[in-house]
């Protein structure tokens, strides 16, 4: 039986980070910690989170090696967004149904056959030159402001810095960090153009103080890797590039 007692925060971040791309998935619990993966409908982006068992406030599955069970993630997210982010939050499965227990409030939520739910991606082998590591906070902020006037950026990394890009039918926005500005950066040359309408989703992830880790290449999927709740739990987002003309 799986009984573990995590913060509201990581909760509600694995929430949101799975509902951004699918509605159901397969949650995995090994004595290592928690993990999932999933890939939207279109096949355009991949989402992984996991959460090491230390990150948790107690973690017990009981003596199996492995608990999966199947997730309505809409019904997750839901109950998500009444649980407070400082909150003690008790989650248990027990035979097909899961309770979500904080403060007085107890959810029973029915579990889906994981055998039902789309089989899990394998998760791609990209050698991707550039690295750059920033602030979290910052990265959401132009992908917002860029969505303002456009459909699509551009990720563009060569010595000078890392740029992103993006261009309406009038305006035009760009940000810049250098080498100095940015937490860790290699200085390798890539360039590709991705969907605002992911990348807008994908950054509801990060928080205040958070680390965002991208790997980069030239018209290739980026790796966007979130560390998040200070450090204890990961979101990755893999995310296919829109081909430039």
């Amino acid at each position: 039986m799986i009984d573990v007692i995590l913060t509201g925060n990581v909760l509600k971040t694995i929430a949101k980070a799975m509902v951004t791309l699918v509605s159901e998935a397969r949650f995995h619990f090994k004595a290592e910690g928690f993990h999932s993966r999933a890939v939207d409908p279109a096949n355009v982006a991949m989402v992984i989170v996991e959460v090491p068992s230390e990150s948790f406030e107690a973690y017990s599955i009981g003596e199996e090696e492995e608990e999966t069970v199947g997730v309505d993630v809409n019904r997750i997210y839901d109950i998500s967004k009444a649980i407070k982010s400082n909150e003690l939050v008790e989650v248990k499965v027990k035979d097909s149904e899961m309770v979500v227990k904080f403060g007085s409030v107890h959810y029973s939520v029915q579990l889906i056959d994981p055998s039902a739910i789309r089989k899990e991606p394998k998760v791609p082998n990209l050698e991707l030159p550039a690295k750059i590591v920033m602030d979290a906070g910052e990265f959401r902020k132009v992908i917002n402001a860029a969505d303002k006037i456009s459909d699509h950026v551009v990720f563009r990394s060569e010595d000078s810095g890392f740029y992103i890009q993006a261009e309406g039918d009038v305006d035009r926005i760009e940000f810049h960090m250098s080498e100095t500005e940015l937490i860790e950066f290699n200085g390798a040359v890539a360039r590709s153009m991705f969907s605002i309408e992911y990348l807008k989703e994908f950054v509801k992830v990060a928080g205040s103080g958070d680390i965002l880790t991208i790997y980069l290449g030239t018209n290739y999927p980026v790796r966007l890797i979130f560390d998040v709740c200070d450090g204890k739990a990961k979101v990755e987002y893999i995310l296919a590039p829109r081909i430039e003309e």
